[in-house]
């Protein structure tokens, strides 16, 4: 099981720190995590320490789409190299965002998101100039994400991310089960039909409501697992 967070098991907030996690929900992961003989993984665009912040360590996970991939002993399996050149785009959108209340820059190791939740107005402007921005560097990939824009290094996402975690124990040789909600997830869910399991999209498949998707985790967690399909 390879779960994304924000718009799947969380609902978006006006900004990342502001999530509300359900007290129920890291119970429920963990017992889903023993039921699968610990085959259960965390995949998403977070920096690895706001994923322990959520839902506590001890998860395998894929932070930053893929730039670091954990097991849940804490072996890091993949650690990619920082790139030096988000930092040439960092200072001009900081002072962007300041200049525009309501958007934030959220800065990672492997990547920048810009923010426009609070003022959507600002979308395209801060699109534009990131385009600008990252033009001279063919080496950055822009994507769309919900009410945000990802800037990040190409060759890291998140099906390479389930892919790498599939060649592992305790997930080789089982069916993968993925559950996303944005174009960031699409490699993800691409990844887990191409492999023989399941590619679940939360609008698509569960109404666009992360509670059905709690729900439907907690409902085959009693059912022992038998034909979980959404």
């Amino acid at each position: 099981m390879f779960l994304d967070i924000d718009g799947t098991l969380l609902d978006f907030s006006l900004s990342p720190d502001r999530v509300f996690v359900p007290p129920e929900l890291p119970p429920l992961l963990r017992r889903l995590e023993a039921w699968l003989g610990g085959a259960l993984a965390l995949l998403s665009g977070r920096k690895l320490t706001d994923i322990d912040a959520l839902f506590g360590p001890g998860f395998a996970a894929g932070a930053e789409h893929g730039a670091l991939l954990r097991a849940a002993n804490g072996e890091m399996i993949v650690e990619t190299s920082p790139n030096s050149t988000l930092a040439v785009l960092a200072a001009p959108l900081r002072e962007a965002v300041a200049a525009r209340p309501g958007t934030l820059l959220e800065e990672k190791s492997f990547g920048l998101t810009l923010h426009w939740r609070a003022a959507p107005a600002m979308a395209g402007e801060l699109t534009v100039l990131a385009g600008k921005l990252a033009a001279p560097h063919p080496e950055l990939l822009l994507l769309s994400a919900h009410e945000a824009l990802e800037i990040r290094p190409r060759g890291t996402d998140k099906g390479a991310a389930l892919e790498t975690f599939m060649s592992r124990q305790p997930f080789a040789g089982r069916r993968p089960i993925f559950v996303g909600d944005d174009v960031t997830d699409e490699p993800a869910i691409a990844s887990a039909s191409a492999m023989g399991g399941l590619g679940l999209h939360v609008a698509r498949d569960f109404g666009g409501a992360t509670q059905i998707v709690r729900t439907w985790l907690a409902e085959s967690l009693e059912q022992g697992g038998g034909g979980a399909t959404a």
